[in-house]
């Protein structure tokens, strides 16, 4: 059975959307990585059980997204730089 394909032609553009609004659900986290289902969820569940083991409170079903980009090594500044580049 193929595999589905994942367009990342302009993932700095979908990122910096998920940026401004701020937090992300377990499907948006597929689109920001890009990644399936299967690898979103764990990185989700991991993000969440990093804020619990702070002592903090996990926020309904959601994370924040400046915890998914320390998981992942970006900045916000870089998005947005790449961003631009993406639009031009």
């Amino acid at each position: 059975m193929p595999r589905k394909i994942i367009d990342a032609t302009k993932i700095n553009q979908t990122r910096l959307q998920y940026i401004n609004k701020g937090y992300l659900t377990c499907s948006e986290v597929a689109k920001f990585v890009p990644c399936g289902s299967t690898k979103a969820s764990k990185i989700y569940h991991k993000i969440r059980s990093q804020v619990e083991a702070e002592g903090l409170e996990n926020c309904f079903n959601v994370i924040l997204v400046n915890r998914l980009l320390d998981f992942m090594g970006l900045t916000a500044k870089e998005v947005k730089e790449a961003a631009k580049r993406e639009a031009s």
